[in-house]
């Protein structure tokens, strides 16, 4: 998957959790969330997230690692999950937030369980691939799809009735 679809994927799957279990936004936790949702893909040196940030870090990752390989599995999430709780620990802040990384991470891992090259969950075994070939129109469908979802998510039955008849009224 693209960078910006497993942005989505982990926004979608926060505001769907926000809905069934009535819980509040926290712009905090939905940061690190998406954080979380683009940190696998460091150990693809030519990622969005080895250009624009880690200072680097992820480019020596990237030599050691192969795109898809360790970084890219519940062992690649172990790591960074107590990465964040050492992090959360000196900092003295909630757990949550090191929850929100790891909940990003898994997220990432999931939608890339989508897609025609798949990923091996548990590193050298448990491989789960899917029908979607990143970068293809398929994946801009499911991205445009997740748009829409998301969207009625935020908005709700109420809301998209009200935007529909304000369409509505507009004269070309």
């Amino acid at each position: 998957m693209m960078f910006r679809t497993h942005i989505l994927f982990a926004l979608f799957f926060y505001i769907l959790a926000i809905q069934l279990f009535s819980l509040n936004f926290s712009i905090i936790f939905a940061v690190i969330l998406v954080f979380g949702a683009i940190l696998p893909d460091v150990d693809s040196p030519t990622s969005f997230v080895n250009k624009n940030y880690l200072f680097g870090i992820g480019k020596g990752i990237a030599l050691f690692s192969e795109h898809r390989g360790f970084f890219h599995s519940v062992f690649g999430a172990l790591i960074f999950f107590t990465l964040g709780l050492i992090i959360i620990f000196f900092l003295k802040v909630s757990i949550i937030f090191a929850i929100a990384l790891a909940l990003g991470y898994l997220l990432h891992l999931a939608a890339d369980s989508l897609t025609v090259s798949g990923i091996k969950w548990f590193w050298k075994s448990g491989h789960i691939k899917g029908p979607i070939r990143t970068g293809s129109i398929f994946e801009q469908l499911f991205f445009v799809g997740l748009i829409i979802i998301t969207a009625y998510l935020i908005i709700g039955n109420q809301g998209l009735q009200q935007v529909t008849a304000f369409v509505s009224k507009i004269k070309p």
